[in-house]
């Protein structure tokens, strides 16, 4: 949880403090703010950084309270959750290609990670939440995350799709809603996080039978 309310902080912090003449949050993505400035000349580039930072961070107290939950066959979820975070990591030290430059091995090691990330994250929470005769903590709330998951996934399909339309078809023209598909993305992605983290906070505050 702090985690993920320290990355929407700086996510804020960003769309605030860097104007929207240097970065676009309509066509423009996320990653594009390490090319921005905050007020008084400073790079925006250490502030996202650490809002993947953070974002890893958290997932990462969530793997580790799914590992603990021991749900049977927990482990392709625990791998996938696994490589989001390392996409989240990947993205925080590669940056990515600025508008209108040659493709560079940090821009596309930036691309894949991020492209890993997006899909890890859905492909966990669908694992999460699979029918399973044994009891487990995410059972509550399995509509809720499959559909968010889901949500995640067409999301995905939709920034791709953005992406290629602006490389293939029109290079020369910027996909004027690319960044705006990619905030939505971030937004369900954080919400499916949230959902996924929830019944772990009941399961811990839950009290416990008496022996």
């Amino acid at each position: 949880m702090a985690g993920i309310t320290v990355a929407v902080s700086i996510a804020v912090v960003l769309h605030l403090s860097v104007s929207t003449g240097q970065v676009s949050p309509l066509w423009q993505t996320l990653s594009e703010y390490v090319y921005g400035q905050l007020r008084g000349s400073a790079s925006a580039a250490p502030l996202f950084s650490a809002m993947c930072v953070a974002l890893a961070l958290g997932s990462l107290a969530l793997l580790t309270g799914i590992a603990k939950a021991r749900k049977p066959g927990s482990v392709p979820v625990l791998a996938a959750l696994g490589l989001w975070c390392t996409g989240l990591l990947a993205c925080a030290v590669f940056r990515v290609d600025p508008p209108g430059v040659t493709r560079s091995l940090s821009g596309e090691v930036h691309n894949y990670a991020a492209l890993l990330a997006f899909l890890a994250l859905p492909a966990a929470a669908l694992l999460l939440t699979r029918k399973s005769a044994a009891h487990c903590p995410w059972e509550p709330r399995r509509s809720t995350i499959r559909r968010l998951a889901a949500a995640s996934l067409l999301g995905v399909a939709v920034v791709l799709g953005a992406f290629f339309w602006g490389v293939l078809a029109a290079p020369a023209q910027p996909v004027l809603t690319l960044g705006l598909f990619e905030r939505l993305l971030f937004g369900i992605d954080l919400g499916l996080l949230l959902a996924m983290v929830r019944p772990l906070l009941s399961s811990v505050s839950a009290p416990r039978p008496a022996h």
